[in-house]
């Protein structure tokens, strides 16, 4: 990723735990409440907006995931989950919308859990955007069965289009949040990025 490395970054916050529990712990709740903040905020206003996808009615870019992905990125993935659960449960607060966490808590931590598990296993090997875009097909297609156990209509003829969705949104917010990351300062990660 250019001048610095996901591992590099891992090894030095892990680093920095060991040095100064306290400072880091300090460090890691100020960046936590910011990416809440900012998933909270863009998912809020990307919901009051119509659907930019035509071929996908109601299917959003899915901004707010950025935020988490970040997190996964920079601090790991209990942070990634932390914002992901905090994102969905203040969404729907805010906006009343309880029953749809049905949809949207499950859709997320399944599809969260793979991007995890891609980004640990493959990171070296595939693109930000690759796992961003495989998170939100599976986030899209658990949102539609979980829509067709509730509601108990057979909604699979719209599978094809929300997976098309799904790889549109995916690729933009993925490649959104690896350059967001590359013009973070220093300070977001407690420490300084290695250079070579």
């Amino acid at each position: 990723m250019g001048a610095w490395t996901v591992n590099s970054i891992t090894r030095r916050l892990y680093e920095d735990d060991h040095r100064g529990k306290k400072a880091f712990d300090t460090r890691r709740m100020a960046r936590l409440a910011l990416l809440i903040a900012i998933a909270l905020v863009t998912s809020l206003i990307e919901s009051a907006l119509p659907s930019p996808i035509l071929l996908a009615p109601g299917a959003k870019l899915g901004l707010g995931n950025i935020a988490p992905l970040i997190a996964l990125i920079i601090a790991g993935a209990a942070d990634a989950f932390i914002v992901m659960l905090l994102k969905c449960l203040l969404s729907a607060l805010i906006t009343g919308g309880l029953s749809g966490l049905m949809y949207s808590l499950p859709s997320g931590i399944i599809s969260l859990a793979v991007e995890i598990l891609l980004f640990a296993l493959l990171f070296d090997r595939v693109s930000i955007a690759l796992i961003s875009l495989v998170g939100a097909v599976v986030f899209n297609v658990v949102q539609l069965f979980a829509a067709c156990l509730i509601t108990g209509v057979n909604l699979i003829v719209l599978l094809p289009w929300l997976m098309l969705a799904g790889v549109v949104a995916g690729g933009f917010t993925g490649l959104l949040a690896y350059y967001i990351v590359k013009k973070l300062p220093y300070s977001v990660y407690g420490t300084e990025r290695t250079r070579r």
